[in-house]
């Protein structure tokens, strides 16, 4: 299903009165139907309703705070069982909101972040992912290995400020999109 959120294409799959995930693709822009695809098999397999925003890099910051009020406005269940899974500079943004949500007056059940990296900025903020600060919240956080140590060393990092937080083996993170023919 499509719908417009104040100027913000998103899709919804999965049954209204399901809990939410919020997934943040980049390809929600230039493959919608591989990305609708993904969430799709998502809210099939594991009964979830999943929120899809289309937003780019240069609308980042705004849309994906938007598509946050969406998700929580939208959804049956308490707004602060939301779940966000992002990807690539999303994925950082993710664990952004995470360290800000009780700032932003929100609450998260799960942040997962893929495809992640050292090098990749916030695109809401526009800057590093900062050090995880103690966790005042019950978040579960997750991060999809990576080449290299920064999943690892991301997740040794979180636990160490008392997070909830997970590593994720790559050959066990099934949620890709297949681009769409």
């Amino acid at each position: 299903m499509q719908a417009q959120a104040s100027g913000l294409q998103v899709s919804v799959h999965g049954h209204p009165n399901a809990d939410t995930l919020l997934l943040w693709h980049p390809a929600a822009a230039t493959d919608p139907d591989g990305v609708a695809a993904l969430a799709s098999r998502i809210a099939t397999r594991s009964s979830v309703r999943v929120v899809v925003p289309v937003w780019t890099l240069h609308s980042a910051g705004r849309d994906l705070l938007r598509s946050v009020r969406y998700a929580r406005e939208s959804s049956v269940h308490p707004p602060d069982n939301l779940s966000v899974v992002g990807y690539d500079a999303a994925g950082i943004a993710a664990l952004s909101l995470a360290l800000n949500q009780r700032r932003l007056g929100i609450g998260l059940t799960r942040v997962t972040c893929v495809d992640g990296g050292p090098d990749t900025l916030d695109p809401i903020s526009g800057q590093p992912l900062p050090a995880p600060s103690p966790a005042p919240v019950e978040t579960a956080v997750d991060v999809v290995e990576t080449d290299g140590d920064w999943a690892r060393a991301t997740v040794a990092a979180w636990q160490g400020a008392g997070w909830a937080a997970t590593l994720v083996p790559r050959s066990q993170f099934t949620w890709r999109v297949n681009p769409s023919q």
